[in-house]
């Protein structure tokens, strides 16, 4: 009988290492933060957009380049826009210097960040859940 019971805690003990080398292996394989940069280029016309929360959004300037921006300050209308512009310095859009328009009003970029397609597309989607 206590052969048995030393049987099943050893079962019990191998089975609760293989569930956290289970839950340990997704944290390894973390997609990497999203690199910051100072700059994008630009050239008036955005390949599409997507408006994450008021501070956030993602602009892509070809289906392969996609951008986080934060802004300086809310964008009331920005979640439900249809139309968003940006302002560029010589075909360049700058953090701190540049600025989204929304529904006639502009809000200051806080910060760029590139983005890779796959973290572009999961980009806020787990917080909605």
């Amino acid at each position: 009988m206590r052969a048995l019971i030393i049987l099943f805690a050893a079962a019990l003990t191998l089975a609760s290492g293989v569930s956290q080398a289970r839950t340990a292996a997704p944290e390894a394989e973390a997609v990497p933060p999203p690199e910051a940069v100072e700059k994008f280029h630009f050239f008036g016309r955005l390949d599409g957009w997507r408006a994450v929360d008021r501070n956030t959004l993602i602009v892509w300037t070809t289906p392969f380049k996609p951008y986080l921006i934060e802004l300086k300050r809310p964008a009331m209308g920005l979640r439900f826009a249809e139309v968003i512009g940006l302002t560029s310095t010589a075909g360049t859009v700058y953090a701190g210097l540049d600025n989204v328009r929304v529904d006639g009003f502009r809000y200051s970029i806080r910060s760029i960040y590139r983005l890779t397609k796959e973290q572009a597309r999961n980009w806020g989607r787990d917080e909605r859940t």
